[in-house]
């Protein structure tokens, strides 16, 4: 079975806002792999699977990439004001470019860090620990937004003063947390 199949097949038949889903799919990619296939593989499989994942996804993604409602004016208004912002992600430099220059929002980041570049996934604090060292700027004076319940946990973790972002989660699920602010979208913040 090729890796696209077997991965449909995966994701479809375990639901893809299921628990269980979710609980395998955070962290690096040589973590997330394994959980689904098994500890047997290479670090080569590992390697290949997850670049087949990732290319799977964004030919999956691509016709519904849109930024959330006010990112554009929001992140234009930060910019105005000098203030200098990273792009914390799990995801490769693949994903990183299809995503910044899908949106069209490349030129409002100083800097990037990708799952490649990290050790420990989310919820770990490395990756947001990683792009306020990238800015120069100590992780506390950091503001984050984050919209799943491993980044959320992460930018915590890193000390930062964190917003909810409800879009994939409701903000009563996002209210467990020690929250800066919920926001369904970025209308919803004013500089």
């Amino acid at each position: 079975m090729t890796w696209t199949a077997h991965w449909c097949t995966t994701w479809s038949s375990i639901g893809c806002r299921s628990s269980e889903y979710e609980a395998k799919n955070k962290g690096t990619i040589t973590e997330i792999i394994p959980r689904f296939f098994g500890d047997h593989l290479t670090a080569e499989q590992i390697a290949a699977l997850g670049e087949e994942k990732e290319a799977l996804y964004r030919d999956m993604y691509a016709p519904h990439l849109r930024a959330i409602d006010g990112l554009h004016d929001f992140l234009e208004s930060v910019k105005r004001r000098n203030i200098p912002m990273a792009l914390a992600t799990m995801g490769d430099q693949h994903n990183i470019r299809f995503t910044l220059n899908g949106l069209n929002i490349s030129q409002y980041f100083d800097a990037t860090v990708g799952g490649e570049e990290v050790t420990n996934g989310k919820p770990h604090p490395e990756v947001f620990q990683r792009a306020a060292a990238k800015l120069g700027v100590p992780p506390e004076d950091c503001a984050a937004f984050e919209d799943s319940h491993s980044g959320i946990a992460a930018a915590l973790a890193a000390g930062m003063k964190t917003v909810g972002v409800a879009s994939t989660h409701t903000p009563d699920e996002l209210a467990v947390y020690p929250l800066w602010r919920i926001i369904s979208d970025y209308r919803e913040i004013w500089f």
